[in-house]
């Protein structure tokens, strides 16, 4: 990163979500869906990072109402820079969340809590977008569900789409939801990124325009149901991946790998330790893969977030 700028780091809580049965006449819990409603200059249901910061004020989404693919209007997010007095630039992106978004712009923090609630299981996010990026940027679509376990949330499931390249008419967009954990979620998040912070600096100018949701039912992807023995993965409330092993009798190793198959590093839990919570803090947000390995021959694999 250049600096003369500071970028705005969030923490991307991507929550998630699971399917027991399919049900194609299910209600759109989805609020808001069409970005039709606005109060206060945000959709109603949702929430953005709009504000103002020492007399600076970052407008990152807005409605546009002179192009919607349906309706009357659709949400518009945009990756902005500004000058802050005694810091220097910041860029943001467009950001918009069914959570509660927190923002430390000052010192580049930032997280994502809660949803809304859902008793339904769908299988895909559908609905259209437009996207504009500059010098290479591309957008993120994301969905996820979680579930209170009665001391902590579990991360059910989560999926998200990254997409570039100009796009500037309506099409429409899927991110099917692979599912993690076998249970029935409480709160559903989704998530709009007019740029890709997974995969570097946001960079000003690139819009992003979405309208018309929807949650599809239907047959599901099932990836690493936790069964009865097998480990499982939640997150505590700073992002920390900890794995929950069921084989308390067995000594373990932990594998961590890239998305594209890459080997990390590996990390040794103590013998017969229950909880093991993964060390992150060298690894760059994105994607990764656990391959949680018994001295007994077997093993598993967890997909994880680092924010």
């Amino acid at each position: 990163m250049n600096h003369n700028s500071r970028l705005l780091t969030l923490s991307l809580i991507l929550l998630s979500f699971f399917t027991l049965s399919s049900n194609s006449l299910a209600q759109n819990p989805i609020p808001n869906p069409g970005f039709e409603e606005w109060s206060g200059g945000e959709p109603i249901g949702w929430n953005t990072i709009n504000q103002s910061v020492l007399g600076t004020s970052f407008i990152c989404a807005t409605r546009d109402q002179t192009n919607p693919q349906s309706g009357t209007s659709c949400l518009r997010l945009e990756t902005v820079t500004h000058n802050i007095f005694l810091v220097g630039p910041v860029t943001m992106p467009g950001i918009v969340s069914l959570g509660e978004i927190t923002l430390d712009i000052l010192n580049q923090t930032g997280t994502v809590e809660g949803g809304v609630p859902i008793d339904t299981q769908p299988n895909m996010l559908h609905g259209w977008f437009r996207y504009q990026p500059s010098a290479g940027d591309s957008c993120i679509m994301g969905i996820g569900f979680t579930k209170w376990n009665g001391a902590s949330r579990d991360t059910l499931a989560y999926s998200y789409t990254v997409i570039g390249g100009q796009n500037p008419n309506w099409q429409e967009f899927s991110v099917p939801i692979e599912y993690l954990i076998w249970e029935v979620p409480d709160t559903m998040n989704i998530m709009f990124f007019s740029s890709n912070i997974l995969n570097g600096d946001p960079i000003s100018g690139s819009k992003l325009w979405i309208d018309n949701l929807t949650l599809e039912y239907g047959p599901v992807s099932v990836s690493n149901i936790a069964l009865k023995d097998e480990p499982t993965l939640r997150y505590r409330p700073d992002g920390t991946p900890v794995i929950l092993m069921n084989s308390k009798d067995v000594k373990t190793e932990i594998s961590i790998y890239s998305a594209d198959g890459s080997f990390v590093n590996k990390q040794m839990p103590n013998h017969g330790q229950y909880e093991f919570s993964l060390e992150t803090r060298n690894l760059k947000p994105g994607l990764y893969l656990a391959r949680v390995q018994h001295d007994n021959g077997h093993f598993s694999t967890l997909k994880f977030i680092r924010f």
